[in-house]
């Protein structure tokens, strides 16, 4: 066995390939997997931060703009349509907010009166007891009106309910004290609530929908809003309050309510403090943005006072459904969860719910969620990213705070240097599955390949390798040696029939960049191209084609007046247009002598395009050699068709393929006989063309011409206007 392998290249290369892949090919599996893992993580982490940076820049912008329910609406269309991130969006002081879609929802919603109130479309009323005393509960219909159909299906009847009930110790208390100011004060403050809400929610604008719906409310007779200098900028005209009485109010710039009775009228007056996340409209240099009077008839307040339970909770209800309603008809629905949730700071209120057409309660807070790790992010303003859970439940975590700016003074105070943090984080289930399932299948293709390199080594070693390689070493020791008719016949699809593929093709520039270097016009090219192994062949065939000549006129005195560097720029420009016209017009360039050009124009409508490139040229050539900043030329231009001898001339070191014979000469003779903007034709060449539309053949003398022993008719082509 031993002398076998000794003896035997094919068994040394098989041992020595076996020994290299059991070592070598385990090693790689083992570092191929540990670098798929690396890379697999570190796409997570590019993909998690760039979500990240993109999400907190998303949300710092939008809030710049002062519409913080925009934001919460990015973010929640994020959440639905990025399903690979899961995103928490934190305060400065570590609490959730911008809660996840669903989250302010309750579907376990077990009261009847509420599926009664949507089924019968009608209002209800209740007595619940609870532990501080019975409760009076009103329960009323939200209809799906017209102006609500914008958002919501107009098929739909309804929207929902609300649910409104009052606190038993301040219906005891009004009732004991007939309290008319504290009726009024908590009217006044639900209409400034959903006052602020839509202010907040940047649609100040529409704020005229509020204040015709508040005039609704039983009791009610007027809402206005003054400005901080006493200007009204909301509501009825008839009646303003007089500037000095507006000022007074808010002289102590608190939020403290100011209550007024005169004869049959209660006015409330609310302050209107300038909040922090107010001042991104009104700035923060005053304490107060404005005040909102509303004024009640005292006669209804008196009413609620005798039946606080039932009257004053309807006029609660209304006030309530009122501001809802208009918080929705101006597009906030973002905002109405900011809404109930002051709402439901007020004494005076029990329980207030909004349920939706199946009857889930909408717009709730819960309790916000708390991170610890947020401390270093908030204290120390750190980006956080770590892995969290095990196996399925694991999932990669980015922390990122969102630096409070002096742009962000606005709205934020400037005492703290973080406004919010970001956290965003990915499942690594995915991940982890497919680096498991990588490992089973390197393993098992790493024993497959060991015994399928041993078979094809063993049997096909010879056939597969060793001929082919000797075959394409013959073909490259051949073409060394200048043999450029070598081709390596390899059958094989694989690698080494590639490799002996390539090698035919680049033997085959080689022959053809060889054979091309003898030759400059488009007409060589096709003569190499179409050649057999042995090459171009000196002689020629006689065809029929169509010879063009231009010569530039006063190009010697040109030259004689001017510097070389001069005359070679003029020259170049010349050709090089011509050149370009005549190839537009299928043209081929066969050989520049000084200032002459020698075209060719074969196949179908030869002398058309001939005619045509010719006439291009009168016309184009001064405009194009002025703006190309050189001295205005003309040229004189011969065209004749006839039988003449295409082929390679010259020796076989060197050949020129051309044209030559008569009809060659007498298109030399027409182009030296023409005058500066000139096109001459021969008889053959006029006949051919006809009288096409576009030009004029007018015919000359008759013109003697060396090596013909009659004078030949002449034609000239011109343009026709």
């Amino acid at each position: 066995m031993l002398r076998a392998i000794q003896s035997r290249l094919e068994l040394k290369i098989l041992l020595l390939i076996i020994l290299v892949l059991v070592v070598g090919f385990g090693t790689y599996v083992i570092l191929t997997i540990q670098r798929e893992s690396e890379a697999l993580i570190i796409q997570q982490r590019e993909k998690l931060r760039i979500s990240t940076e993109t999400l907190a820049a998303g949300i710092r912008n939008v809030m710049l703009t002062g519409k913080a329910p925009y934001a919460v609406e990015m973010v929640n269309d994020v959440r639905q349509n990025v399903r690979f991130v899961d995103i928490t969006i934190y305060d400065r002081f570590g609490r959730e907010v911008f809660l996840r879609e669903g989250e302010g929802m309750n579907t376990n919603v077990n009261d009847p009166m509420v599926a009664d109130v949507i089924s019968t479309r009608s209002p209800r009323s209740a007595m619940n007891h609870a532990d501080s005393g019975s409760v009076f509960t009103l329960y009323e219909p939200l209809h799906n009106r017209p102006e609500c159909w914008r958002c919501h299906d107009p098929k739909e009847p309804m929207r929902g309910a609300l649910q409104v009930a009052l606190r038993p110790s301040a219906v005891s208390s009004m009732s004991a004290t007939k309290s008319v100011r504290g009726m009024a004060g908590a009217l006044g403050n639900t209409i400034a609530t959903a006052f602020r809400t839509i202010m907040l929610g940047g649609n100040g604008d529409q704020m005229d929908t509020l204040i015709a719906a508040s005039h609704t409310i039983p009791g009610v007779r007027l809402v206005q809003v003054y400005d901080r200098m006493g200007f009204l900028h909301f509501g009825p005209e008839d009646y303003e309050i007089p500037d000095t009485r507006l000022l007074d109010i808010l002289a102590p710039k608190t939020s403290a309510h100011v209550y007024e009775m005169r004869g049959k009228v209660v006015r409330v007056f609310v302050p209107l403090v300038n909040e922090d996340r107010c001042q991104v409209c009104h700035g923060s240099r005053f304490p107060m943005r404005g005040i909102m009077m509303v004024e009640f008839d005292a006669a209804t307040l008196a009413s609620f006072a005798e039946d606080v339970e039932h009257k004053f909770t309807e006029a609660m209800q209304a006030a309530i459904r009122e501001g809802f309603r208009s918080i929705m008809l101006v597009g906030r629905a973002g905002s109405a969860r900011f809404y109930m949730d002051e709402l439901r700071s007020l004494d005076v209120l029990q329980t207030l719910r909004v349920y939706d057409a199946n009857g889930f309660e909408r717009f709730l807070n819960p309790p916000p969620r708390t991170r610890p790790e947020l401390k270093s992010v908030i204290a120390n303003k750190d980006t956080l990213e770590f892995m969290e859970g095990e196996d399925e439940a694991q999932r990669l975590v980015r922390i990122v705070h969102i630096p409070n700016e002096s742009r962000c003074y606005a709205c934020h105070s400037s005492n703290h240097q973080v406004r919010s943090a970001i956290e965003v984080s990915v499942s690594m289930s995915e991940i982890n599955a497919r680096l498991a399932t990588n490992k089973l299948r390197s393993a098992g293709a790493g024993v497959v390949t060991i015994l399928f390199v041993w078979l094809v080594i063993r049997l096909f070693m010879r056939r597969v390798v060793v001929t082919p390689v000797h075959a394409i070493g013959q073909v490259a020791e051949r073409v060394g040696a200048g043999d450029f008719s070598s081709r390596a016949e390899v059958a094989s699809l694989d690698e080494i029939g590639r490799l002996a593929e390539r090698i035919n093709e680049m033997v085959r520039g080689l022959r053809e960049r060889f054979h091309l270097e003898k030759f400059v016009s488009q007409q060589t090219i096709d003569a190499v191209r179409s050649s057999d192994l042995s090459g171009v062949k000196l002689g020629g065939s006689r065809r029929t084609a169509t010879v063009f000549f231009s010569d530039i006129r006063g190009f010697t005195a040109f030259s004689e007046v001017s510097e070389p560097e001069r005359v070679v720029a003029m020259l170049n420009a010349s050709l090089a247009a011509q050149a370009g016209i005549v190839k537009r017009h299928g043209g081929d360039i066969d050989k520049y002598v000084g200032d002459e050009l020698v075209a060719v124009f074969g196949g179908e409508g030869m002398v058309e395009r001939a005619v045509r490139a010719a006439l291009d040229i009168q016309r184009e050539l001064p405009a194009i050699m002025r703006d190309r900043g050189m001295d205005s030329i003309s040229v004189g231009i011969g065209i004749n068709t006839g039988d003449m001898v295409m082929g390679a001339m010259g020796s076989v070191e060197r050949m020129d393929y051309t044209v030559i014979g008569d009809a060659v000469n007498l298109g030399a003779r027409l182009c030296s006989a023409a005058k500066p903007g000139q096109v001459l034709l021969s008889e053959t060449s006029a006949r051919a063309l006809g009288t096409p539309e576009w030009c004029l053949l007018n015919e000359l003398e008759p013109m003697a011409v060396k090596g013909k022993r009659e004078p030949v008719k002449v034609f000239e082509a011109v343009q026709r206007a």
